[in-house]
């Protein structure tokens, strides 16, 4: 039962689009979700993704042409999500077109509770379709070199090296990725790497790993970037070098109290840039994505207000 008040809803035309093969979409948690729509919308098209880059070129379609509608619902993981994001931000007018609902359906469903913070599906929903959601303009950061969005965040280091392994681990939700992290610190080796904001060096030497965003969760748990807020207009980061042991540091970004440790530095700007000082290439992620490359280092800047979106009235994450 929804703790949201309802209200009439004004989005008549629906498009919702699942990632059959996410984590966590099923067959019948798309039925009903298409049939939560249903009851407070004239139209609502479910489509489903069939091919890497499908959800974008889906998204696309449903915020532009004839086919446009007014509310895009998104059921996925965080890489679906990235998808879709990138559809309606490359497609579609920032001012008039239509927001994004996203849901749950993959395995950390990191970027859902930054906006909902891991209220049950339907409540969300339901604050959506009835106007009781809080209608926000994200920032998106953008990976120029590479012409790539980055809509919950970047890692390098053994946030990379984790979400490859997770990749094929037997394990599902959120322990999937936990699991992979603690699989990955027996044999992970810091790199010797740079992170510089804003022109600015904010740190130097070996890195466990640096988390750029973006949302405040990473692998759904670990509040790696507490102070971060996804309407500011910045980027924040945060750096864990060895002074701490990582096993520490993250049992501590459970609750964000890493911040206090040695070994961590955190920073917020409108540009940074990672670097790997050894000449090897510096691996890195984004929204559960490994991007293979030979480059040493990467820069990302930030789109302030790009995406349109539906969230808790409650404001999780700032």
């Amino acid at each position: 039962m929804a703790e949201f008040e309802p209200r009439e809803c004004v989005f008549p035309r629906i498009a919702i689009i699942a990632n059959p093969r996410a984590g966590s979409t099923t067959v019948e948690y798309s039925s009903s979700v298409a049939a939560r729509c249903r009851e407070h919308a004239d139209h609502v098209t479910l489509l489903h993704t069939e091919h890497p880059g499908h959800a974008s070129e889906l998204a696309t379609r449903a915020a532009t042409g004839a086919e446009r509608v007014d509310l895009v619902v998104a059921l996925g993981g965080d890489g679906t999500v990235r998808e879709v994001v990138a559809g309606l931000v490359d497609g579609a007018d920032p001012i008039t077109g239509p927001p994004l609902v996203m849901l749950p359906g993959g395995t950390a469903n990191s970027g859902y509770r930054s906006l909902w913070d891991d209220a049950p599906w339907d409540e969300s929903l339901a604050a959506a379709l009835t106007g009781a959601a809080e209608h926000r303009r994200l920032d998106l950061a953008r990976i120029a070199v590479l012409d790539r969005l980055v809509f919950l965040g970047l890692s390098t280091g053994l946030f990379a090296a984790a979400t490859a392994r997770a990749r094929n681990s037997p394990v599902r939700g959120r322990p999937r990725y936990q699991r992979a992290i603690t699989e990955s610190l027996r044999t992970y080796v810091p790199y010797r790497g740079r992170v510089i904001v804003d022109g600015t060096v904010v740190q130097a030497g070996p890195t466990i790993l640096a988390n750029i965003g973006g949302g405040r969760h990473r692998a759904g748990v670990f509040q790696v970037l507490p102070r971060s807020i996804r309407d500011d207009g910045l980027l924040d980061v945060c750096i864990f070098d060895p002074e701490t042991t990582a096993e520490t540091a993250l049992a501590l970004a459970r609750s964000g109290a890493h911040l206090d440790c040695a070994g961590t530095t955190y920073a917020q700007g409108r540009s940074i840039t990672l670097e790997r000082l050894d000449g090897r290439p510096l691996h890195f992620e984004h929204d559960g994505e490994v991007i293979p490359t030979d480059r040493t280092s990467i820069t990302v800047d930030v789109l302030p207000n790009a995406l349109h979106v539906l969230a808790s009235p409650k404001r999780p994450g700032g």
